[in-house]
């Protein structure tokens, strides 16, 4: 069976990071697997010399119309048996492209319903993900996203998976700048500085954090259009030597390891790749109270707090800090949770589906 996965990019993100999870797994599996993308990233790594076949897609931007004829010409050479797109730009020009081409496709849904505006861009992903042979979701709430839209039988949910982690040594850079942090507890954050994370606030919370806990040392690791205004939150603080701004880190085990908490608070989310993550390292993690997290987790597994209160986010916080023992054993409970999320359990739920549609489009010949 031959797969041909699109995706615009191998940067930070969670779909990025589950297609470079996802897709050596599937030739290990006896698939033949096929990745087209535009731009690189720190993701990309993990498909070279695995196996896949990587296709380099000529882009100028997102706009640019000659991607549309690229992805099109790709998959009439090509002749996958199904085609996988990931994230907007590639459901609706791979969408397009596979429907020109007669060749079955599958949307990936990585979030839910508040993710999505009104737009036009969004209403077209959703006039061809109607077109899909099904659509496949994280999460029940991209699942109930679809409902409204297409039949339960071509809705399909597999979950996001945990890959064991390799542990570095601690980062050179963050050893020079903080030298005492080795005997510091450390307080952890990590994902994209945008809207959805709630930055503002999960900002003003751990600034309240850090002025009750001189000793702590707070790390924000991620990038994102919101990074610049916590900057300015932190600098203006005066705590700009306790809460570390560390950009992307391709180390995150070894801090999960070591932090004593893990926050976030997120407005919304689909299956977080970060908390999932932490959690099977035995981080302790306070998240906001969203569907997405209850999802995920009970309450004697993790701490959860209101998204839109500083002051309720840095109590669980404080408590977490104060209380090691407490905050090990709900750790402990994510962490057999966690555990079931693993990559061959995904990877047998992506190639059940593809089987069916296959037959499916066989038995139509």
């Amino acid at each position: 069976m031959k797969i041909l996965h699109l995706i615009a990019s191998f940067g930070s993100g969670g779909a990025e990071r589950q297609l470079s999870l996802l897709a050596p797994a599937m030739v290990e599996a006896g698939l033949e697997v096929h990745v087209a993308y535009c731009v690189g990233g720190p993701n990309l790594k993990f498909l070279v010399q695995s196996g896949v076949h990587l296709h380099v897609l000529p882009s100028k931007g997102n706009y640019d119309p000659a991607l549309a004829l690229e992805i099109y010409r790709l998959i009439r050479k090509l002749r996958p048996d199904i085609v996988q797109t990931w994230l907007l730009q590639m459901d609706v020009l791979g969408g397009i492209a596979a429907l020109l081409n007669s060749v079955p496709f599958i949307t990936s849904e990585r979030a839910s319903a508040a993710a999505y505006s009104t737009g036009w861009k969004n209403r077209l992903r959703i006039l061809l993900g109607q077109r899909a042979a099904c659509v496949i979701a994280n999460s029940n709430g991209g699942l109930d996203y679809w409902r409204q839209y297409i039949p339960d039988e071509r809705l399909h949910l597999v979950r996001n998976c945990v890959s064991p982690m390799s542990v570095e040594l601690m980062d050179p850079l963050l050893e020079k700048t903080l030298p005492n942090i080795a005997e510091r507890q450390i307080v952890l954050f990590a994902g994209r500085f945008s809207y959805e994370k709630n930055i503002p606030i999960l900002v003003d919370a751990l600034i309240l954090v850090a002025k009750q806990q001189p000793k702590i040392i707070i790390l924000l690791f991620g990038e994102g259009p919101e990074r610049e205004l916590a900057e300015r939150k932190i600098g203006d603080a005066g705590l700009g030597d306790r809460m570390v701004l560390a950009g992307y880190s391709s180390n995150l085990a070894y801090w999960m390891q070591r932090a004593s908490v893990c926050v976030s608070v997120s407005h919304f989310e689909g299956h977080p790749n970060v908390v999932i993550e932490a959690a099977a390292a035995g981080c302790p993690l306070v998240l906001s109270d969203i569907s997405a997290h209850r999802e995920l987790f009970g309450d004697e597994s993790v701490a959860f707090v209101p998204a839109d209160s500083p002051s309720s986010i840095a109590v669980a916080v404080v408590r977490a800090l104060h209380n090691p023992l407490e905050a090990r054993l709900r750790a402990d409970q994510a962490r057999a949770t966690a555990s079931q999320w693993n990559i061959s359990v995904a990877t047998k739920g992506f190639c059940s589906i593809y089987k069916k549609i296959v037959n499916t489009a066989q038995s139509k010949i």
